[in-house]
């Protein structure tokens, strides 16, 4: 079980300004067609290589720390399953550490991590706000600290973060939610403040369906990772049950959502609504697959990101400058070697046994960088 602090569920009577319900004039109608060019171009296949043209010659015999946010939150954890991955083509070792949702519990593994003679440190989904001590230790003996997955600029003891767009993301989000619902969607959001990338994703996807002119946004749902299997999913329900006109709901995030499926199913509503999450994990993509209640998702390629860590790893190793993002215009993923993100509808869902990669030959694009012929 998750340690977090447990809160209870946010739930507002009214929405905020920035919230408040909008539809179209009697009679009117927009034109959904700048939505839906979002909506086809992130639904088509990811083929092109965006990342690094070189990379520094590859130190030896590292030892690297993964840290993940829990152990349980699949999307702290796959991203670190591929920067273990990318250090074992290299030739380093790594260990995995469980955050267990605690920020007292990470600050502690993280310092373990340091006194026990890691070289390097790369958190996944962590906020750095959250473990000061334990970066000032590995700034005190020069460890290296690398981000995946928050969404934040380097500094304050964080040398990168590596993720995917997430302002991005939610437009895609938000998009699709105009189009699939004809301009006519009464949207829930959910949303969890504990992690960057969620609140951005989140923000941005409502701030999209704020243009659908005859959409309809709700109070925001908030909670906190404790909540996940311990009432989140019937909370959300019962938010639901008392707004009988709400019929999509935009997921803070997939295990969130794996919470809240079978609490909406549970009371007779799953035909009612539709769920937009991201991360693209394997029960989700499964809900997708069956049309069960979950009908869409931003997935990440999280081999991708770990790979991409370690690549900037080698970098700030080798005292060299960080691989920047020619197109980056947001310094918090200017760093991320364009993660690449696509949307996932039961359209082309494909093997919902399988995590989402894309189809661009990644793996071999970072070995070639880093002199490894496979």
């Amino acid at each position: 079980m998750i340690t977090l602090a447990v809160l209870a569920l946010t739930a507002c009577t009214t929405a905020s300004p920035s919230q408040s319900a909008s539809s179209s004039p009697s009679g009117s109608s927009q034109s959904l067609t700048e939505f839906q060019s979002v909506v086809t171009d992130a639904s088509a296949p990811w083929t092109k290589w965006e990342g690094p043209a070189s990379t520094p010659t590859p130190p030896k015999g590292l030892k690297v720390a993964l840290v993940a946010c829990a152990g349980t939150i699949a999307g702290c954890v796959a991203p670190l399953d591929g920067a273990a991955a990318a250090a074992k083509d290299l030739g380093w070792s790594t260990t995995m550490y469980d955050g267990q949702g605690d920020p007292v519990t990470q600050n502690k593994v993280v310092t373990q991590a340091i006194n026990s003679g890691a070289d390097a440190v790369l958190l996944g989904g962590i906020d750095p706000a959250q473990i000061g001590s334990a970066l000032e230790l590995a700034a005190s003996k020069k460890i290296p600290v690398g981000d995946i997955t928050q969404g934040i600029a380097p500094g304050k003891g964080i040398a990168f973060d590596v993720g995917a767009d997430y302002v991005q993301s939610g437009v895609i989000m938000g998009s699709w939610i105009a189009v699939d619902s004809g301009g006519k969607a009464v949207v829930l959001p959910t949303n969890d403040k504990e992690f960057a990338s969620t609140e951005a994703i989140v923000n941005s996807a409502i701030a999209t369906v704020q243009k659908c002119t005859g959409c309809q946004l709700k109070a925001t749902q908030f909670f906190t990772g404790s909540q996940i299997g311990n009432g989140l999913g019937q909370q959300v329900a019962s938010a639901l049950q008392r707004q009988p006109d709400v019929n999509y709901v935009i997921g803070a995030f997939d295990p969130a959502v794996s919470d809240m499926v079978p609490a909406i199913n549970n009371v007779g509503i799953g035909n009612r609504v539709k769920i937009i999450s991201n991360v693209g994990l394997i029960q989700n993509l499964q809900f997708i697959a069956d049309g069960n209640v979950q009908a869409a998702d931003i997935v990440y390629d999280n081999t991708y990101e770990g790979y991409a860590a370690v690549d900037q790893l080698i970098r700030v190793l080798t005292g060299n400058p960080l691989y920047k993002n020619p197109k980056a215009t947001d310094e918090r993923y200017a760093y991320n070697e364009s993660v690449p993100q696509h949307l996932v509808t039961k359209a082309n869902v494909g093997d919902p046994t399988k995590l989402w990669t894309a189809q661009n030959g990644a793996v071999d694009q970072y070995r070639k960088l880093w002199g490894i012929n496979r």
